[in-house]
This record gives C-alpha cells, sequence and structure tokens, in this order.
C-alpha cells in the first residue's frame, strides 16, 4: 500500500498562494498613483500692517528685569528678588533670614549676614564664629571683632592677644638705712631674702651706686620725729633709686624697707616652646620675644596682681598697649 506524498503537496499550495497574493500587491501599487489628486493653491498677499506699538511693548518687556518677590512666612512678600538667581534663604527661630538683605536679622550674631557670605563660612553651622577656617589660631568671631580676614592665614588679630597670664610672682630686695658714719657716708644694710641670702653692707654717699648694682643713692633729708612712746629719734631719709625699676623709693632710718619686684608668669599656647621653663618669667620692664612673630617687640610694662600690661610694636608701626587678664 502506497502513502501520498502529502508534504509536497502541501508545499505546492501554499507556494501558489503566495505567487497570487504578491500579484495582487503588484497590482494595487501599479494604480496607486490613481488615488491621490494635488489641487493648485491660490497665493494670498494680503498681509495686515505690523503693529509698531505691540512689537515695542514686547521689546521693552524683555529687556526689562522680571523679579519674584521675596516669600515671607506667613505674610506676603514685600520686596523684590531675581528670578534667575538662587537667594540663600535660612530658618532660624522660626523666621525667613535672606541672607543677602542687610537689613535681615543676623544669623550668627553679632557677626553680619554678609560678613558670613563674603567671606564663604559655613553659616548653616552652628559653631561657625568659634571654627578656625584658615588655620592661624585665631577663631571667626576673634577675626571678626579685629577686622581680619577669617580664612587669610596671613591676616589675623595680633599675636599679643593670646598671650595668657599665669600668675605674678615677687621678688623681694630688703634694704636698711642704719648709719650715718660721717657727714657724706650713710650705712645702708641689705638684708636677706630668698632672692638675696646674704646679709650685706654697703657704705656710700650721694650719688654712688651699691655694689650688688641695685641702687644708687639720689638724695638725704635729715628729719627728727618722735616715736610710738613719744621720744624724738632721729627720722632722716634716704632717696634711693632701684636700677632694675628705674624708680625711687625712701629708706627711713633704721626701718626696714622692701623693694618688690614683679614677674608676670606668662604662656603662649599658639606655640608652647615660646614662654617656657625659666623665660615664662617675665620681670616687670623686661622685654621679651615670640618665635613666630619675629618682626614684633614685646615689653611687660606693668604686672598687677591679676593682670599684666604688655607694649607690643610691630616694625615702624606705632607702639600699641594690652591689658591681658590672669586666666
Amino acid at each position: 500500500m502506497s502513502s501520498k506524498p502529502w508534504d509536497k503537496i502541501i508545499l505546492v499550495f501554499v507556494s501558489l498562494a503566495v505567487l497570487g497574493i504578491s500579484g495582487l500587491f503588484v497590482m494595487r501599487a501599479l494604480g496607486f498613483s490613481e488615488l491621490f489628486t494635488m489641487e493648485a493653491s491660490t497665493p494670498k498677499d494680503d498681509l495686515p500692517e505690523i503693529n509698531l506699538a505691540k512689537v515695542n511693548m514686547a521689546e521693552a518687556i524683555l529687556d526689562g528685569t522680571f523679579l519674584w518677590e521675596s516669600p515671607e512666612k506667613g505674610a506676603p512678600a514685600t520686596k523684590p528678588v531675581p528670578l534667575f538667581v538662587s537667594i540663600p534663604i535660612v530658618e532660624s527661630g522660626g523666621q525667613l533670614i535672606d541672607m543677602l538683605d542687610p537689613n535681615a536679622v543676623q544669623l550668627r550674631k553679632p557677626v553680619t549676614n554678609s560678613w558670613l557670605m563674603s567671606n564663604n563660612l559655613d553659616f548653616l553651622n552652628a559653631s561657625v564664629l568659634n571654627q578656625d577656617p584658615d588655620g592661624d589660631g585665631f577663631s571667626s568671631l576673634q577675626e571678626w571683632e579685629a577686622k581680619t580676614g577669617p580664612t587669610d592665614p596671613d591676616s589675623h588679630p595680633p599675636y599679643a592677644s593670646k598671650i595668657e597670664m599665669i600668675s605674678r610672682q615677687q621678688q623681694e630686695y630688703m634694704l636698711r638705712f642704719s648709719a650715718r658714719p660721717d657727714a657724706d657716708s650713710f650705712q645702708i644694710m641689705r638684708l636677706p631674702t630668698g632672692r638675696w641670702p646674704q646679709r650685706d653692707n654697703f657704705y656710700l654717699k650721694v650719688g654712688e651706686v651699691s655694689e650688688d648694682q641695685q641702687f644708687k643713692i639720689e638724695s638725704f633729708e635729715e628729719k627728727r620725729a618722735r616715736n610710738n612712746v613719744g621720744i624724738e629719734v632721729d627720722a632722716s631719709v634716704l632717696t634711693i633709686k632701684h636700677l632694675p625699676q628705674d624708680k625711687d623709693f625712701q629708706l627711713i632710718r633704721n626701718i626696714d624697707t622692701i623693694i618688690p619686684t614683679y614677674f608676670a608668669e606668662l604662656a603662649f599656647p599658639l606655640d608652647p616652646a615660646t614662654l617656657s621653663g625659666n623665660d615664662r618669667y617675665v620681670k616687670e620692664g623686661d622685654a621679651f620675644n615670640i618665635v613666630i612673630d619675629p618682626e614684633t617687640k614685646y615689653r611687660v610694662v606693668k604686672v598687677n596682681e591679676n593682670s599684666v600690661i604688655i607694649n607690643y610694636q610691630k616694625g615702624d608701626s606705632p607702639e600699641q598697649t594690652i591689658e591681658i587678664n590672669k586666666k
């Protein structure tokens, strides 16, 4: 029993169908141009005249500045703000602060908003005034107070403002006008103290300097006075100049006179090696140096119990004075 080749028969029928459909597409494509027609257009040249007034008005608007109204919380806008400029507006305490408005509330008192903006400081940080962006040892608040640049390490307040007073130290020099060997000579006794442990006697005349180079006799005045029991005694007075201090003191006969010399114990935290060791004790009237500021001359003028007065001068600029309170 023989089977028919169905696959070949099916292939023949499919081929015939494809050829028929292809012929149909070809016939339709040949008649495509008969389905569309183009009509001739009639030109129209009657355009209206240009309205110059409207053109000029539009040009003026385009040339002008477009402004937004600044948002104010809970209130209508009160001032213009540029449309294409980003305005830094900060909310603080329920209030909107325009950082570019000179009349706005200060965000970080006492510093102005414009100073924060012009120096590119991080005004959103609550501790911005305590920061030291240029690393010169001075905070932004200190730079503001000194009118210096907080982002320029070469612009800063005087280094003198960074000097600290730790304590006041006292050195005693004790003298006694003990005798008058003759009409022109005077016996002055130096009594033991911590700095001068040895007792010594000086026999001097007016105008002469002691052997330890500490004082000079300036003048003598002969006096008499009654003591506490009513007896008249010698109360003559020698005026001497204490040379280290360039200061006059009076020695009354047989009365011990303490001449104090004061020292300021100082520190300089920006450079701990400066004013360290024995160098940290600066005598009243003496000069001292700060290593990182070699162009400035410093001198201790007065050492009070709780403060020290220092003069400083940079180059040929006028000498300035600062009082530093004890820590």
